[in-house]
């Protein structure tokens, strides 16, 4: 397989694995996977079929739905990561930009928007947490509730853009 045909493969993986770990229909998901070295970890929001503009938490789904082990969903999500890295040691493999996480968007049908982002978080002073609240803020439009969280949004976006080597709006972060 060439490296657009080990690409392609790799996103139906991780887009099939984040539709089996949803345990209801959904409308769309953020999917987020951020990998250095091997490790790192993976996390996603997803809007259940017919509900309001709500999010859910990828984490929260053993919580929410009872029918869903944390065990199996730990099992689950730790496959998903797997998919992750491979996808990242398929573009060291093809002499590509190492990147540091990756963000796709999928609908219900079907359609696919990947951001892939250069930018190591693990250097800076913001931690996982903060990481998933930027994601929300960036990527689901969740306003900040007070002036410190505002404070900190605007924060993680200067670094961003101030770490970045690639245009924060073509589709790279």
């Amino acid at each position: 397989m060439n490296f657009e045909q080990q690409l392609n493969t790799i996103y139906q993986q991780i887009g099939q694995k984040v539709n089996d770990i949803i345990p209801v229909d959904w409308e769309e998901f953020y999917f987020n996977g951020e990998v250095e070295n091997g490790e790192g970890g993976i996390f996603f929001f997803f809007k259940e079929k017919g509900k309001a503009n709500e999010y859910i938490y990828s984490h929260d789904i053993p919580d929410l739905y009872n029918f869903v082990e944390e065990r199996e969903y730990d099992q689950e999500t730790h496959k998903l990561f797997k998919l992750v890295n491979d996808l990242q040691e398929v573009f060291i493999k093809n002499n590509q930009e190492k990147w540091f996480s990756i963000n796709m968007i999928v609908n219900a049908q079907g359609q696919l928007k990947i951001d892939f982002c250069y930018n190591n978080w693990n250097l800076s002073d913001f931690g996982p947490s903060s990481r998933i609240d930027y994601f929300e803020y960036k990527y689901l439009n969740k306003k900040p509730t007070n002036n410190e969280e505002k404070k900190l949004m605007e924060q993680m976006k200067n670094f961003e853009k101030t770490t970045s080597y690639f245009d924060p709006e073509g589709g790279i972060c």
